[in-house]
């Protein structure tokens, strides 16, 4: 299995977070698919989050 870098993780981190701001700002102008984007925004949050932990867990568990 290809491992994924911690700077793709981390791109894709900061790339959900753009979306949840990109969402708030159309939000605030009550414009469509603004909760859509929401949902995506954190739904890819919280995969990089936990691909990230996933990541640096695994690598404590080479070292002992």
């Amino acid at each position: 299995m290809a491992s994924i870098s911690y700077r793709a993780l981390f791109l894709a981190l900061l790339a959900g977070i753009v979306i949840v701001v990109l969402a708030g700002l159309l939000k605030m102008n009550q414009m469509a698919g603004a909760d859509v984007l929401v949902i995506i925004g954190l739904a890819v949050q919280a995969v990089a989050g936990i691909m990230m932990i996933w990541k640096f867990a695994s690598r404590l568990d080479k070292s002992e």
